[in-house]
């Protein structure tokens, strides 16, 4: 992942080593999965690159708890992000699971049955609205100011 959002900016190996204050060797390694970048090398190549999704890319791929926690993600341009997160929201409310949750929790837990497939469609819902925002946040077009990853 890291080369090709390397090559994809057009960058050779040898200048996204002086950019990311590395060796040339080091960048080789990390493409070649040799070793994991540091958080902190992955931070300057999403700027360098620029690749706002390599962030994301870099914690699934480095970690299991995140790869079960943070959805993939590709970057769109910002028009079919926000699209896709209105029409996620707006899906989720159309089939009331906003109440659904609030029956189902209403208890203080999730019971057997009907309930424990509607929790994980609910969920499997929740996570696509999860996507869809972070899509949005990594949008083509979108110049939010700058942050930390």
């Amino acid at each position: 992942m890291y080369a090709r959002h390397r090559r994809a900016a057009g960058i050779t190996q040898e200048k996204a080593a002086e950019l990311l204050g590395v060796s040339v060797r080091t960048v080789a390694n990390w493409e070649a999965g040799i070793y994991v970048p540091p958080d902190d090398a992955v931070a300057m190549m999403c700027d360098v690159y620029p690749a706002p999704t390599l962030a994301v890319e870099h914690l699934r791929a480095s970690t299991a708890l995140a790869a079960g926690l943070i959805p993939e993600v590709t970057q769109l341009p910002l028009a079919q992000a926000v699209a896709q997160l209105l029409y996620r929201m707006r899906e989720f409310e159309l089939r009331h699971r906003a109440d659904d949750l609030l029956w189902i929790s209403s208890n203080g837990r999730v019971d057997e049955g009907e309930e424990s497939v509607r929790w994980a469609a609910i969920n499997e819902e929740l996570q696509d609205i999860v996507r869809a925002a972070i899509q949005l946040k990594y949008a083509q077009g979108a110049n939010f100011p700058a942050e930390k990853r």
